[in-house]
């Protein structure tokens, strides 16, 4: 079914944009990211003034760069390799763009790195593991925010292709802390899919242990960090895994589903209450 996206800003799309890619909902994206791409064009063409036109909270490359990124990585998940590096060709170089500030060549800069990350995703995603060390060292290289992304492109290849990347694993290591319940939707929904994956990967290189501690520890964050997208996922990955656990595992898992439904009762009970009290 079709958007209804009639009427609304560039930074409301912008915001829709986070939230479908949270959902995993990537037909959503890349039709929200057309009509950004459009409605920022149109800005850009028809505006005097380029970068804080109609009250935009960033600049114009900001948002050229999020849309065609955006819909990059939707398309990518989609498996549609070839269209996804059309995205990025077109945000690899947006200095084309007249009247940056510096906070519009910063902009411009970012998203040129992010292609070129982007490019390596695509490359170990098609199985071109030999660029596997050269993006391990972009990884080294690059802000800490690139960190988590780099490693579930790692992981989806490994599984994909069926080969060990424990060397890199070992080097890299990310806990929970590191995230927080205060992240945000970006943070939350990288940090779960790398625990997933992991769980995955551990799966496939037949360390059933590990695999079943991991979809655990899954199943714990999501239900912390309140992402019900990953949750789905670990719930439905710890059953294929069940037939491997032991007795202990089981408790565990046991436990966490007992707790969610305590809490959900209380919720409902406590609902019942604030509903009971506004009718006196």
């Amino acid at each position: 079914m079709k958007l209804d996206l009639d009427g609304l800003n560039a930074d409301f799309l912008t915001s829709m944009l986070k939230a479908s890619f949270s959902l995993e909902n990537w037909g959503a994206m890349i039709e929200i990211a057309d009509r950004l791409i459009t409605q920022i064009a149109f800005i850009y063409e028809t505006s005097s003034d380029t970068l804080r036109e109609q009250n935009l909270k960033r600049s114009i490359p900001y948002y050229f760069g999020f849309s065609l990124c955006s819909k990059g990585i939707a398309l990518q998940k989609l498996g549609k390799y070839p269209e996804a590096r059309m995205c990025i060709q077109k945000y690899a170089e947006l200095g084309w763009i007249k009247g940056l500030d510096d906070e519009g060549i910063n902009e411009v800069k970012y998203y040129c790195n992010i292609a070129k990350a982007n490019t390596y995703v695509l490359d170990l995603l098609e199985g071109q593991t030999g660029v596997l060390k050269e993006y391990v060292e972009f990884i080294r290289n690059s802000a800490e925010e690139e960190l988590l992304p780099g490693l579930i492109t790692i992981l989806e290849s490994s599984i994909k292709y069926n080969y060990s990347v424990d060397w890199i694993l070992s080097e890299f290591e990310i806990n929970a802390n590191d995230i927080g319940a205060q992240g945000t939707q970006e943070s939350i929904r990288y940090f779960v899919d790398y625990k997933f994956l992991l769980a995955m990967y551990h799966y496939k290189q037949e360390n059933m242990c590990d695999a079943i501690n991991t979809i655990l520890e899954t199943l714990l964050l999501s239900i912390t960090l309140k992402d019900d997208t990953g949750f789905k996922k670990a719930a439905a990955l710890f059953e294929i895994l069940r037939v491997y656990a032991n007795q202990s595992q089981l408790q565990v898992h046991h436990n966490i589903m007992k707790t969610i439904i305590e809490r959900e009762l209380t919720n409902e009970k406590e609902n019942v209450l604030t509903y009971s009290r506004s009718l006196n």
